[in-house]
């Protein structure tokens, strides 16, 4: 059974893997998928937080929360008013098709994940973070990454024991 969330664009269902968000109608490039909010900063950084900046990360409110990693994914992210993101459609997207966004281009350093499962023809094989993404990859997300990874590396303190 599905859930219809606030806006008539996505819809959350069960998954192989748990839960996922798909595309209510077809989606057009350049439309806003799906509005991340926050839903406060995280106690601790954990699956299902969001990475905000290089020293913070924020709970996120469904169905942005739900949203699955993939080395090539549907969507891109760009930051918005909500402390979070805004999910937009890199490509048309057909009704019924799993929204996913790539992990690496919110997370600095990706906690510990097993391994990429996503099927894409061009999967990384791990999810490691915007810091090991290949340099072709950033490229191709071009301003859909967030704005803090585009802005400046991280200082030397922010990144031990990541």
């Amino acid at each position: 059974m599905s859930i219809d969330m606030t806006d008539n664009n996505v819809r959350v269902q069960p998954t192989d893997n748990g839960r996922g968000v798909f595309a209510a109608r077809d989606l057009l490039a350049g439309e806003v998928v799906v509005v991340g909010r926050s839903a406060g900063p995280a106690a601790a950084r954990g699956v299902h937080t969001i990475q905000v900046g290089f020293d913070a990360h924020v709970e996120i409110a469904d169905p942005a929360r739900l949203l699955n990693h993939c080395c090539d994914p549907n969507t891109g992210v760009r930051d918005n008013a909500f402390g979070a993101y805004d999910f937009i459609a890199l490509r048309a997207i057909a009704r019924s098709q799993e929204i996913t966004f790539d992990y690496a281009t919110t997370e600095y350093d990706a906690i510990t994940m097993p391994p990429c499962m996503c099927g894409a023809g061009i999967c990384r094989g791990e999810i490691r973070g915007f810091r090991w993404l290949p340099a072709q990859d950033k490229r191709r997300y071009g301003v859909f990454i967030a704005a803090y990874l585009r802005a400046a590396p991280p200082l030397a303190s922010t990144t031990k024991g990541a």
